[in-house]
């Protein structure tokens, strides 16, 4: 049985100013299909739903995207979010492309940018690095990391580059942001 949260117990769970939640998920969700401002009912959420809103924000407050620029960001991703399990209630609608035969440690994704040759359009394309191993060893005195990942892309298209080829971007660990907010809502530590 999914269980569905308000925004005030949502508010103090995240540690989000309740006009700040309420803003971003009016910017990141549909319109609630019950409630309204003189229904009477206060909105619901899936763990979807505040996930989204979550991820909206994190995008828009901490990273510093505008909000319709965070809005094509979670639209970009949401096929990779669904096929590698970050939703829950959409299980089983697209297939995941990585096997579970790989032990992934975490999810990392490096947001680029660049402008539209025609339109001067801002064009996102994404560097999804799917980390399986990140050791630190030590090397006459110092500390020397090693991982190893696969790279991935999406929105690439015919800006098909690598990311070392990208002048600057941001990047968001994906699976440890997801980790704090099942945390926050559950309050049992998860696994990245």
């Amino acid at each position: 049985m999914i269980k569905f949260y308000k925004n005030q117990e949502l508010s103090q769970k995240l540690n989000i100013k309740l006009s700040r939640w309420k803003r971003w998920s009016r910017e990141f969700l549909p319109p609630d299909p019950l409630g309204g401002l003189q229904s009477g009912y206060a909105r619901q959420y899936t763990p979807d739903q505040a996930f989204t809103v979550f991820l909206g924000g994190y995008l828009v407050g901490k990273l510093k995207f505008a909000i319709p620029e965070a809005r094509q960001i979670l639209h970009d991703w949401h096929d990779w979010l669904v096929a590698h399990k970050f939703y829950s209630d959409y299980t089983g609608s697209a297939s995941s492309p990585i096997e579970n035969s790989i032990a992934v440690q975490y999810y990392q994704i490096a947001i680029c940018r660049s402008a539209d040759a025609n339109t001067g359009d801002t064009v996102f394309f994404y560097f999804i690095e799917t980390v399986i191993a990140d050791e630190c060893t030590n090397v006459h005195g110092n500390p020397v990391y090693q991982q190893r990942f696969i790279q991935s892309s999406i929105n690439s298209g015919e800006n098909a580059v690598r990311l070392n080829e990208v002048e600057s971007y941001r990047v968001l660990n994906i699976s440890l942001l997801r980790n704090r907010f099942l945390n926050a809502l559950t309050g049992v530590k998860t696994a990245p």
